[in-house]
């Protein structure tokens, strides 16, 4: 009887609709192979392994620091590369590009022509290996050598052709530096070309500019920029980081824009608006404003459902005429996040702005201060997300105490559709846990330290196991035991808390402070002391929970759906007991931090031979589950 199944298999891998679809899973390394198997393959595959042209991955950037060697030659060098831009430029959708022969390249083949997003990123920043050689030949050369000097250089800036009279008085050359006149005129036309691959692409929906379009050439006269902007009508993302734009005029020129982010810092003058426009959702704004900007911008951009910004400028007087620029109108603000606020307008920003965002849903500060956190809770009932400042190095949270450690616990219960409070920094206090209502029973994210839990101090947990010898030694004993009992029930009662958010996925419950430089201040002095061990880094605070199974840990049973576990700067009692626990109650966990390896930067520290045990032995129990300490920007 004939393999009849043999042959449907065959007829499969025939059909276009079933390659088609397999196309769209796969990655351009699997795609070049299979445009090689048959002419079908081919046909179809060659569309989607050039959908996207991403000169930083897979074999880019090994083609493009050899295309130039001897040994490329008739291989994939430049003209290889010009062969498959003019073959299959037609093809790509989305470009990256950061090599500037690429933009050269594209816009000679003509035939890049299809484009919905162009994106740059170190561009003049890499060259291949013989361009290399060469600057470090030219930047060994001695002045006495008839060479200019590195500085002479710099203030030589020759301008070259222009391709086009749309950039006639619009540019500006960069300095020489270290490149040849030869490499300068060739940035100053890849600056052209590049702007005029945007131009003859009007079906571009997506534009991210970085800042290192600098190196090519400057702009001087922002007009050229409008009238290609202009010929953008599908244009709807600008992420922004080399020009400095004017809002009213970008937002003229591209009627579909929804989202700007600008990465290169923006004059408040400039964000100005004269005019109401209903395409803006969202806009990033990569420094501080003042607060009568940001009511203009809330007022003109209705449809305005993310802001993000550094903070309100400390240097201006805050507006109190937010009510009348809004004309009493609530925004529909959906996400505010400050990126660097500091807690001087807190009075402002809990009295002014919260109430005109009902609609909030996710809030960023450095710090939740309970004025703050009591004007979350009367004013944004839909918030979901809260997320604090995440970094190590918060300088004035720890040479200068917080004013206030538990304002976790006002979020947690005021705001019943909160899902995220990530705000690893701040702390609940463990009396708060267990007394305070939790109404945010749908939380998924808890990262927060809970502290002021009673534990035995050293002292008190020698004079338990001391045998008893004296009446004084009797009564520190019972004294200590009833401590003891105390702090288990309180533990208890806490981690049963913790136990009914049953849709729990990550619990970051602490973190080390690794910054050294924070407690000895700049200088080797400091690190040395460490690197002695002077500093007890990373050992754990002595109010903390245990979540040994004595104390309660099997009592989070139900956090079946938890997938990061963390209790970095825990005094945790964790052993083998415990992570065996773990490995068959948390089924779905991914990742575990505090036996983690220790990883310091500034001082070399001795291995910690239980936690290296401990981590060795919950490999053998669950390999898949990654170990790692928490990430702080």
């Amino acid at each position: 009887m004939p393999n009849s199944f043999g042959h449907k298999s065959a007829d499969i891998v025939r059909l276009p609709e079933i390659l088609i679809h397999i196309g769209q899973k796969l990655t351009p390394p699997d795609l070049s192979s299979c445009v090689q198997v048959c002419w079908l393959w081919n046909e179809i595959f060659i569309a989607y392994l050039y959908h996207t042209l991403d000169d930083s991955k897979y074999s880019w950037p090994t083609i493009m620091s050899e295309y130039d060697s001897e040994d490329a030659v008739g291989k994939k060098d430049e003209k290889w590369i010009r062969n498959v831009f003019a073959k299959h430029g037609h093809l790509v959708r989305h470009y990256s590009v950061s090599w500037t022969l690429l933009i050269h390249c594209a816009y000679d083949a003509g035939t890049f022509m299809q484009l919905h997003s162009i994106s740059t990123s170190f561009i003049g920043m890499k060259q291949s290996m013989r361009r290399q050689l060469n600057l470090r030949h030219r930047m060994g050369l001695m002045e006495h050598e008839g060479r200019l000097s590195y500085a002479s250089r710099c203030r030589e800036s020759n301008q070259g052709a222009l391709l086009s009279p749309l950039f006639a008085g619009a540019l500006k050359p960069t300095s020489a530096g270290w490149n040849t006149a030869l490499e300068q005129e060739q940035n100053w036309e890849a600056m052209q070309k590049f702007l005029l691959l945007v131009n003859y692409n009007p079906g571009l929906r997506k534009l991210y500019l970085d800042l290192t379009l600098k190196n090519l050439a400057g702009i001087q006269d922002m007009d050229c920029i409008y009238r290609i902007l202009r010929v953008l009508p599908e244009l709807t993302t600008f992420d922004n980081g080399f020009l400095e734009v004017d809002l009213n005029r970008l937002l003229e020129s591209a009627p579909k824009l929804h989202t700007i982010n600008f990465a290169v810092t923006i004059n408040c003058t400039n964000l100005q608006l004269t005019t109401s426009y209903q395409q803006l959702r969202s806009l990033n704004v990569n420094n501080f404003m003042n607060s009568l900007t940001f009511f203009t911008l809330l007022s003109h951009l209705p449809a305005l459902d993310h802001l993000s910004f550094h903070g309100f400028d400390i240097h201006s007087n805050f507006c109190l005429d937010g009510s009348k620029i809004l004309n009493d109108t609530p925004s529909r603000l959906q996400v505010l996040r400050f990126h660097s606020q500091t807690n001087s307008k807190d009075h402002y920003i809990a009295e002014h702005v919260l109430p005109w965002l009902p609609s909030l849903t996710e809030f960023r500060i450095d710090q939740l201060t309970s004025t703050i956190a009591w004007a979350i809770v009367r004013h944004c009932p839909l918030l979901e997300i809260f997320e604090a400042g995440n970094d190590e190095s918060l300088h004035e949270e720890y040479t200068n105490p917080p004013f206030e450690t538990d304002t976790a616990s006002i979020l947690i219960s005021g705001c019943p559709c909160l899902k995220v409070f990530d705000g690893i920094h701040h702390e609940v206090d463990a009396e708060k846990m267990i007394t305070l209502p939790i109404v945010c029973l749908a939380l998924v994210v808890f990262r927060c330290q809970i502290r002021g839990v009673p534990r035995l101090t050293p002292a008190e947990q020698t004079s338990i196991m001391t045998p008893e010898s004296s009446i004084s030694i009797k009564g520190e004993q019972e004294a200590a035991l009833r401590k003891q009992e105390l702090s288990r029930d309180v533990q208890q009662r806490v981690l049963d808390r913790l136990a009914s958010l049953t849709h729990l996925r990550i619990v970051d419950l602490g973190f080390e402070y690794r910054d050294l430089d924070i407690f000895f201040g700049h200088g080797s002095s400091g690190r040395d002391k460490a690197a002695k061990g002077d500093y007890d880094y990373g050992s754990p605070f002595a109010d903390t929970l245990e979540l040994s199974l004595d104390s309660g840990l099997d009592r989070l049973k139900t956090l079946t759906e938890l997938e990061v576990f963390g209790f970095e700067s825990l005094d945790h009692r964790i052993g083998r007991v415990e992570l065996t626990w773990i490995a068959s109650h948390w089924p779905r966990l991914k990742v575990l931090r505090g036996i983690h390896e220790d990883k310091m930067l500034r001082v070399k520290r001795p291995v910690d031979d239980h936690k290296e045990e401990l981590r060795k032995y919950m490999r053998t129990l669950r390999s898949n589950i990654s170990h790692g300490a928490v990430e702080l920007e």
